[in-house]
């Protein structure tokens, strides 16, 4: 298992016309979010205006997204609409959909190619994660993220090592063995949880 964390200052912010984005993790390394040939991508976007903005096109991907801080009303044309809180929702929708949404906020994208499975969680409590099978690959989740968006997490694995974040951090385990236990404590902590499995690992 590989444990790595990404800090929030280590995070290169690119400004867009609401706002600002920040890219946490794209996998392959070297593939480009504008090329639109990664796998999988965790990346944070913060609006700076109430009123409404599109979102990108991401068409042949799956999105997960969750609000860190505001009230946004999502739109996907043709589909359906939700307003979403703080770490109460998660919607998870085709990227080819034209969507849209109102709201000054802070949100969190997982982003899924085709050949990639993925869920998105809100870890409430302490206690041991147990790494599972992804069902639709027939193998464990390859990768699991963690982004702290308050407090502070800390994780401790089989190995006996500890591992802290905290708010504006990130922590990815790759190669995650199936059964492998991961220890959590929290201290006042909003944590989200990412699983992602792959058909191919590049």
């Amino acid at each position: 298992m590989k444990i790595t964390l990404i800090k929030k200052d280590d995070v290169i912010t690119s400004i867009w016309a609401g706002g600002e984005s920040r890219q946490y993790f794209i996998y392959p390394v070297n593939s480009s979010y504008a090329d639109r040939n990664f796998s999988f991508r965790l990346s944070m976007a913060e609006s700076y205006s109430e009123e409404e903005a599109k979102y990108s096109n991401l068409e042949n991907y799956t999105r997960h997204l969750i609000m860190l801080e505001g009230k946004a009303h999502v739109f996907h044309k043709n589909h359906y609409d939700l307003v979403m809180e703080p770490y109460k929702d998660i919607d998870v929708f085709d990227g080819g959909w034209e969507s849209s949404a109102a709201g000054k906020v802070t949100d969190f994208n997982m982003m899924l190619s085709k050949d990639c499975h993925g869920k998105m969680t809100v870890v409430e409590n302490d206690g041991t994660l147990k790494n599972e099978l992804c069902t639709e690959h027939n193998k464990p989740f390859d990768f699991k993220a963690f982004y702290c968006g308050a407090g502070r997490a800390v994780f401790e694995v089989s190995t006996g090592e500890k591992y802290k974040i905290s708010e504006g951090d990130m922590a990815i385990l790759e190669n995650v063995e199936e059964g492998a236990l991961i220890n959590i404590v929290l201290n006042d902590s909003k944590l989200v949880q990412m699983d992602i499995c792959c058909i191919e690992m590049k």
